[in-house]
């Protein structure tokens, strides 16, 4: 494949065939050429963590992990990718196994990922080192750290980190997580291909929401009219999934990129892209994602259990019209919080529904807390009390 061609994984193109003299340093390097970052969300160098985990297990036991779990109900990345192209994911797989020196994988699925299972055990059948595992149901459980708790039968409940799993990871070996898209590009890259695009999930008020293919740097109000446009007048665009940011209408023109969606205040996380109509009151949405936060934390940390119940709390106080002008610092200094001293990225990543919401759409906050009423018309009452725990500051 010429290093020019660009490559979708969704197109169907022949899967390029293992080399039996691979080299594992050239591959390395070659990954590292391409600049290929994990399509997971956190965006790291692929090529990184090859060249830990290789290092970290000196020749000995090592393990690779494709992480398929699709965490985020409304974007099925994974299961689209297996569905279509399971044999592209499973010699990513075998790719990674014979750079990092890894002698077993598993491949990580929800559980109620019925048709990407089936398109798996037809790839791997009679295969004995890749081993497809079932997570537990629910946001936490496709956690990096959580997910090798659950294969050693633990909870899924986040890890203290560090140490990485490149250096302890399943049984304190050195293993490679890496989403099931990141390991799909291996072996493209391997051939010369440029990985350029990006699997993203278009919900919300679009005409023909689904999953696309989209080129890394492509607008979001480009990604939006892939999916038809928008039905009606367009408010938010919610990046990022559960965890991610809103945006208002006026940042169409936003890179659907890592570094230009960290400039914006949120991150590619699940990769949905969610169009969020004008009838839609901020303060009630952010309540409502963290009402499901709340109830996905795996509670192992404080922040994390404590913080995403309190913030919970004071916006429902505030769309009922319980609000303060004391809540906003407030609400500011526990994002903060969440941010410093979260153990994962679930609750390092939240504070951005409220920053976005709060920097882009304050109109919301104020007319609940001056005018005690809602922007939009739609809110009622959740709380009859104010949410108070401790000293407002």
């Amino acid at each position: 494949m010429p290093a020019s061609t660009a490559a979708r994984l969704l197109d169907g193109s022949r899967v390029p065939a293992l080399d039996g003299a691979l080299d594992a340093d050239a591959a390395i390097e070659r990954v590292a050429a391409s600049g290929l970052r994990g399509r997971g969300g956190a965006g790291f160098s692929l090529a990184d963590k090859l060249r830990a985990v290789r290092a970290n297990s000196g020749g000995s036991e090592a393990y690779v992990v494709a992480n398929a779990y699709d965490a985020d109900p409304d974007s099925p990345l994974a299961r689209t990718l297996l569905e279509g192209h399971a044999d592209l994911v499973v010699r990513g797989i075998e790719l990674a196994m014979a750079i990092t020196g890894a002698t077993h994988a598993f491949l990580y699925l929800h559980p109620e990922a019925a048709g990407a299972r089936d398109a798996a055990e037809r790839a791997l059948a009679g295969r004995e080192d890749i081993e497809i595992t079932l997570g537990p149901g629910g946001f936490m459980g496709g956690e990096e750290s959580a997910l090798l708790n659950v294969l050693e039968s633990k909870r899924a409940m986040a890890r203290q980190r560090p140490p990485y799993p490149a250096l302890q990871g399943y049984l304190m070996r050195p293993t490679l997580v890496s989403s099931a898209e990141t390991l799909a590009w291996l072996p493209l890259v391997l051939k010369g291909a440029k990985a350029e695009t990006k699997l993203v999930s278009v919900t919300g008020t679009v005409k023909k929401p689904g999953v696309y293919e989209v080129d890394l740097g492509t607008t979001l109000g480009a990604i939006l009219d892939r999916a038809g446009g928008v039905t009606g007048e367009l408010k938010a665009i919610h990046v990022g999934g559960p965890t991610g940011g809103l945006l208002s209408a006026q940042r169409r023109s936003t890179k659907f990129d890592y570094d230009d969606l960290k400039a914006a205040g949120t991150h590619m996380g699940s990769a949905q892209i969610r169009a969020i109509g004008t009838d839609v009151c901020m303060v009630r949405e952010a309540g409502r994602l963290f009402a499901y936060l709340a109830k996905e934390s795996c509670a192992i940390c404080v922040p994390c259990r404590v913080g995403t119940k309190r913030v919970q709390g004071i916006l429902e106080g505030v769309s009922s019209s319980l609000g303060r002008d004391t809540d906003l610092p407030w609400l500011g200094e526990l994002g903060d919080h969440m941010e410093q001293f979260s153990l994962c990225g679930f609750g390092i990543t939240a504070p951005s529904i409220l920053r976005t919401t709060m920097r882009e759409f304050p109109e919301d906050y104020r007319s609940h807390i001056s005018d005690l009423k809602c922007p939009t018309g739609t809110c009622t009452t959740l709380r009859s009390r104010r949410f108070e725990t401790m000293v407002q500051p």
